[in-house]
């Protein structure tokens, strides 16, 4: 089972390859995530893991299909992002892209987006917050906003913002996408 760690920094997650534009003890591969095509074949990865990464390349849409591209048929992508109601979101001025509960939707529709980008990905699991467990109160207010989406994103989020959005994409190809 091939996974890559997309943007792993110092830190690349065991059993991984490390994928980042800076070279580093923990980095297999160097590339600027900005240069296409990704440096791997089509369909080479079962799981590809995106920590803290995808707000930074100049083009997203095309990032996310090239992180496609070079997963297997019924791969994992497991996406990690600042939610736009965040500090961190803006504190950082490299962010390019604020994501929102519902940004996949883009790549995975065609609900209320229309475009080529439609049908790359099943959204199997999408949550405002991480997905560990983060101490009684905390994962009970995320329970309860995750119950609630689009009143939290509409009234709420400015005033109890929230970290990060956690996503995770099956990759769809063939006769599976739509």
């Amino acid at each position: 089972m091939k996974k890559l760690d997309f943007a792993c920094g110092q830190s690349k997650t065991p059993g991984y390859i490390g994928m980042d534009i800076f070279p580093g003890t923990d980095t297999d591969v160097v590339h600027d995530f900005n240069v296409y095509p990704y440096p791997f074949d089509d369909d080479t990865f079962d799981e590809i893991r995106c920590w803290s990464s995808l707000e930074h390349p100049a083009d997203f849409m095309r990032c996310v299909a090239e992180l496609h591209r070079i997963s297997k048929p019924g791969a994992l992508i497991k996406v990690l992002v600042p939610h736009y109601s965040g500090p961190d979101a803006y504190r950082d001025p490299t962010h390019r892209t604020f994501f929102s509960y519902v940004t996949f939707d883009f790549f995975a529709g065609p609900r209320t987006y229309r475009s080529k980008y439609n049908g790359l990905f099943k959204i199997e699991r999408r949550l405002l917050g991480v997905p560990e467990n983060t101490g009684v109160l905390r994962s009970l207010v995320k329970k309860v906003i995750n119950t609630v989406p689009d009143f939290y994103e509409r009234y709420l989020c400015w005033m109890l913002p929230t970290k990060t959005m956690y996503f995770e994409l099956r990759v769809l190809k063939g006769a599976d996408a739509t």
